[in-house]
Formats: structure tokens, C-alpha cells, sequence
């Protein structure tokens, strides 16, 4: 089955099924889900450390926008756009992991949700850079 689903679909349903968790979950709260989950439930660290892993994990939801928007173009669109893709998105969850989760510098604020939201414009500009100027190369030639 895996070895007929392209490379589109695999990362379209992929990022799907995490926008729609992540969705879910942010419905639901960390606070019942760490009642669900562990016998201390609230009282221990679980909600802060779903937290970390859901600010984690935020990059998602753009990805599979523009997986959405890329899956009925051309090829040559979608590879030019998931070579970025491939690279940006590890790094942006590696920039919010070692981000600190309060910021101590009045002058230079830098926090996990800044840097998330951050990650996440540059992401989303440079996708439709590459995804227009890749299609307009392709219509011209």
C-alpha cells in the first residue's frame, strides 16, 4: 500500500492527521488529557510538559496547508517546494524546543510562542515564494 501512495499523499495525510490531533487536543485542553492519562493527572507536570510538546508540534498545521495547496500542482512545484520543506520544518521545531519558555531580557524577548509564530511566517512566506515562482516558471517555459 505505501509502495503505491506518492510522496503527496503520504505527506498530506501525515500532516492531516497531526493538524486535526493537534486541533482535538487543543479542544479538549492539557488539563483532561493529563487526567485521562496519568493518576496524578493536573496536579503533576503533564499539562506543562504537553505544553512543550503541542508549541512543538505547531509547525504542523501550516505544513499541511500548503501540502493541501501544492497536491494538485505539477510535480516539479511540489519537489521544488518540498526540498525547503524537508529541511525548514526540523529546524523550526529545533529552534522552538531550544527557545526558552520565559524570556529574562527586557530589550530582546525571545520565548517559545515568539519564536513559534515566527518560524511559522517565515514558513509561510517563503512557501509561496517558491510555489510562485516555481509555477510561473513552469508557465513560461
Amino acid at each position: 500500500v505505501i509502495k503505491t501512495m506518492t510522496r503527496k499523499k503520504i505527506l498530506l495525510i501525515v500532516s492531516a492527521l497531526l493538524s486535526v490531533g493537534l486541533l482535538a487536543w487543543n479542544y479538549v485542553g492539557n488539563y483532561r488529557v493529563c487526567d485521562l492519562l496519568t493518576k496524578a493527572g493536573s496536579a503533576s507536570n503533564c499539562p506543562f510538559i504537553l505544553t512543550e510538546i503541542g508549541i512543538n508540534l505547531l509547525p504542523i498545521i501550516p505544513l499541511f496547508l500548503f501540502s493541501l495547496i501544492t497536491y494538485r500542482m505539477r510535480e516539479e512545484v511540489y519537489t521544488a517546494w518540498f526540498r525547503f520543506v524537508r529541511w525548514w520544518i526540523p529546524l523550526s521545531m529545533f529552534l522552538i524546543l531550544i527557545a526558552p519558555e520565559y524570556s529574562n531580557d527586557w530589550m530582546y524577548p525571545v520565548e517559545k510562542g515568539g519564536v513559534a509564530f515566527a518560524v511559522s511566517i517565515v514558513f509561510c512566506v517563503v512557501s509561496i515564494l517558491i510555489i510562485a515562482m516555481k509555477y510561473i516558471s513552469l508557465r513560461k517555459s
